[in-house]
């Protein structure tokens, strides 16, 4: 049994599509996978409970066993643990993972925020858990600049050591990736450095679906929750786009449109063209006319109900933190392939030695 650690240095580096896509891979080559994180630094209330949110994503994308409570047994939101030591809190862990790794051939570990940095809600670093673990080491890391990159890399390195298995370059600026994949990466591996991919930037991988705004807004289900997975790009309070069997919303002024993000990239748009609407959302939380919602039907728009106004509403929106879902399929699907093609998974699984089992 194997134990792969997978942290991060932040900023926003694609920590949990990561992680998940490397679980869902190793799963699918027929490997059975065991989950963990130490410390629920991001809680969400679901199901009339608080619990982490990259717990709940992997324990439903992966069909996991064991309870939340094993998964993720240190929720930044419960006080109740707190009183404990650090060495009581580690202990308690090991023991965990120790059951849980049980019949495993590998039990991923997923890191808080920053593997650099002591973090005031999670008294153990990332850091110590790899050594205590003897587990293998996976850094994904969100590239800036090749200065940052490298510092981050090699200091990274320095402190895990001969654990470290793998480096996930991730969000490269297109203008930028040719030069990283052609100078940067072959320069890292010529020097020891297990650059496992580098990966570019993809406005997919950044788009919210529908689901995801009306979770974000607690929106009611109108009509359309088979098309909640649509990509959700611009939003607008006009009514330019309402075009055909939309055009009875122009008479609804509480309203914002949800307009389609495009997968393949930008769309050439002529001069007062109509762009595709995901979704409406109908604010102020008034029940809409039976008009309105034939329209909606007939069009093939779904149609969500949010309390806010629509300013409110849209506030909540630009403030809020994205979040990926179980139903995110397009994302996993997406950087899955991107990895593949780089050959990233088997990089990764012969640094780990799995092929051999």
């Amino acid at each position: 049994m194997s134990m792969l650690f997978i942290g991060s240095t932040g900023d926003r580096a694609g920590h949990s599509l990561i992680t998940w896509a490397v679980a869902r891979k190793f799963k699918e080559m027929g490997l059975t996978v065991g989950f963990m994180k130490p410390f629920g630094t991001d809680p969400v209330f679901v199901q009339d409970r608080w619990m982490d949110h990259d717990a709940y994503l992997l324990k439903e994308s992966l069909k996991l066993r064991e309870p939340l409570e094993a998964i993720c047994p240190f929720l930044v939101s419960d006080e109740s643990w707190r009183t404990k030591g650090r060495e009581e809190i580690m202990g308690e862990f090991k023991s965990l993972a120790q059951e849980i790794s049980h019949a495993k051939d590998i039990l991923i570990i997923m890191g808080s925020k920053h593997i650099f940095f002591d973090d005031t809600d999670c008294p153990i670093p990332d850091i110590a858990f790899i050594p205590e673990l003897e587990a293998d080491c996976l850094l994904v890391h969100r590239y800036r600049k090749v200065s940052r990159t490298v510092y981050s890399v090699l200091s990274v390195s320095s402190l895990v050591k001969d654990k470290m298995r793998g480096i996930v370059l991730n969000r490269i600026p297109m203008e930028e990736f040719r030069q990283i994949s052609s100078g940067l990466i072959p320069t890292l591996r010529e020097k020891g450095i297990p650059i496992t991919t580098a990966l570019p930037e993809d406005p997919v991988l950044s788009f919210r679906s529908l689901r995801e705004v009306g979770d974000i807004l607690n929106g009611e289900i109108v009509w359309g929750r088979e098309q909640l997975d649509r990509p959700a790009g611009a939003m607008t309070v006009g009514s330019a786009d309402l075009r055909g069997d939309l055009l009875p919303f122009k008479r609804a002024y509480n309203k914002i449109l949800v307009l389609e993000a495009s997968l393949e990239g930008e769309r050439e748009e002529r001069p007062g063209s109509a762009r595709p609407v995901a979704g409406i959302l109908l604010t102020g939380g008034r029940q809409p006319p039976d008009q309105l919602v034939q329209a909606a039907k007939r069009a093939g728009v779904p149609l969500l109900l949010v309390k806010e106004d629509t300013f409110a509403a849209l506030q909540k929106l630009e403030q809020s933190t994205s979040h990926l879902s179980p139903q995110d399929d397009v994302k996993i699907l997406r950087v899955t392939k991107l990895m593949e093609a780089d050959g990233a998974f088997e990089r990764l699984v012969q640094s780990l030695g799995l092929g051999n089992r």
